[in-house]
């Protein structure tokens, strides 16, 4: 393993990386939104339930409310 040999290694452009950068920041900045997102969603979702059961327990969920 202590031979090294002489290997080419394809590297874009300063310019196609300044792209390819920004697009990355771009899927970045769309990803921390879905993120946040599916967050929000799952707390709703998580108070829902949570107010179903309570209802469900105090008597105040009955069958025609799904009517």
């Amino acid at each position: 393993m202590d031979k090294k040999e002489n290997v080419a290694v394809p590297v874009s452009s300063l310019k196609e990386q300044q792209k390819i950068v920004s697009e990355l920041n771009e899927l970045i900045k769309i990803t921390n939104v879905l993120k946040t997102n599916y967050q929000n969603k799952l707390l709703a979702l998580d108070e829902l339930k949570k107010s179903l059961l309570q209802k469900a327990f105090t008597g105040e969920l009955t069958a025609k409310d799904f009517a």
